[in-house]
């Protein structure tokens, strides 16, 4: 089984990084990718992904407040936060 991954981060070079990262893993896959809060929010929900790496300042909805809305609505769901300057 493959672990599948959401990546949020709004740097697309720091993004694509983290993409290509989990890419060289055998047991991982990237199945979506955003650039703000709201798009990773709804995409998160639409592909319901084992795992979600979220940036914690995404512009519209920050990294928090989509962690926030998953936790509510999607208990048990792990979240990993990138924290990047």
């Amino acid at each position: 089984m493959k672990w599948r991954v959401f990546v949020a981060d709004d740097h697309a070079v720091v993004r694509r990084g983290i993409v290509l990262l989990i890419e060289t893993q055998i047991d991982m896959e990237v199945v979506g990718e955003a650039g703000d809060g709201e798009s990773a929010w709804r995409q998160i929900r639409e592909l319901l992904p084992d795992v979600a790496v979220l940036d914690i300042s995404l512009p519209i909805l920050n990294g928090a407040q989509v962690a926030e809305r998953v936790r509510a609505q999607c208990p048990g769901f792990p979240i990993a936060r990138t924290f990047t300057r």
